[in-house]
């Protein structure tokens, strides 16, 4: 496996969207099931039940019965889709993250990097920051080329911050952060170092982005993080316990990934203070000329953040 790193375009952001609706239509209500209220295979069946009902009176007025409740039922799955695009949709978990991609592209690299300092706590992060996506070159066969799709890279000076994203859209519609996401993040550090391509990433920070600083974003939080913010700042995890937490993948270096989570800088941090920090780093860049245009991107990062955490 080889992992390279490509400056991502701004338009990416509304592509991975439309990417994620195509392959989860499901969570948007857009499925068969939803439209009809059967579900594909439903359909696929009937033409032959009905074929098999034509001498069958009993068995075709059950089939009949059948489309009658699905007719019936055609009102309330039309509430239901509009009720999901006008008061769901832009609170998905995908769609704010593609926002907050496409409001970070917007800004200058030194400024990008300023922000996530001030995020961190840690001047560590090199002066400019570009949004990247890696691409994965297949090496030994069955290898797992997709065990990890972060929220958002940012690379410079071979620094790499990875950084998952998680939102509050609704009472019941967060993914909490399982120890399993980190050991593939950590994976990707591995590989990175193993790649043979010229000068990878050697330089490695992760920050998962949560509603609110409390723990209860990370899945069995007791069970295997031990601090969320030390006296540096950062997030501790007990590495036995995220390895035995985890599902085993048999491309993966499990003794090599402990090394890593005790290396690795990790830190926890809220929607909150991802704008706080943009608020202060906008400030601090003093573009005069410009000025007025960033003050502007940091209230869409304010926006985001409110809508990202409102459930807190």
């Amino acid at each position: 496996m080889q992992i390279t790193f490509e400056e991502r375009p701004i338009c990416q952001a509304p592509l991975s969207v439309l990417k994620h609706l195509y392959y989860n239509t499901v969570q948007y209500g857009l499925s068969v099931r939803q439209f009809t209220g059967a579900h594909w295979r439903y359909w696929e069946e009937l033409p032959e039940r009905l074929r098999k009902a034509q001498n069958d009176p009993e068995g075709l007025d059950s089939i009949i019965v059948e489309l009658e409740r699905l007719a019936a039922g055609s009102e309330e799955r039309l509430q239901k889709r509009r009720a999901q695009k006008e008061e769901k949709w832009a609170e998905k978990e995908i769609i704010l993250n593609a926002q907050l991609l496409s409001v970070l592209a917007a800004l200058p690299e030194e400024l990008l990097a300023l922000g996530f300092k001030r995020v961190i706590g840690n001047d560590s992060l090199p002066p400019r920051l570009k949004i990247v996506d890696h691409v994965v070159t297949p090496g030994e066969q069955g290898e797992d080329l997709n065990f990890v799709e972060p929220d958002l890279l940012l690379l410079g000076d071979r620094h790499l911050l990875m950084i998952e994203a998680k939102t509050r859209g609704g009472e019941i519609s967060s993914r909490d952060y399982p120890p399993q996401q980190l050991l593939n993040y950590l994976h990707l550090v591995a590989k990175c170092r193993e790649s043979n391509i010229a000068s990878p990433p050697n330089v490695f920070t992760h920050l998962i982005l949560v509603p609110s600083t409390d723990s209860r974003w990370l899945k069995k939080h007791s069970e295997w993080v031990t601090e969320t913010c030390d006296g540096a700042g950062r997030l501790r995890v007990d590495p036995d316990a995220c390895v035995r937490l985890s599902s085993k993948h048999a491309s993966y270096n499990y003794e090599r990934l402990k090394d890593l989570a005790r290396e690795t800088p990790i830190y926890y941090r809220s929607w909150q203070q991802l704008s706080e920090a943009f608020e202060w780093a906008i400030e601090q860049f003093a573009d005069g000329r410009n000025q007025e245009h960033w003050q502007k991107i940091g209230s869409e990062i304010k926006e985001l953040a409110t809508r990202a955490g409102q459930y807190k």
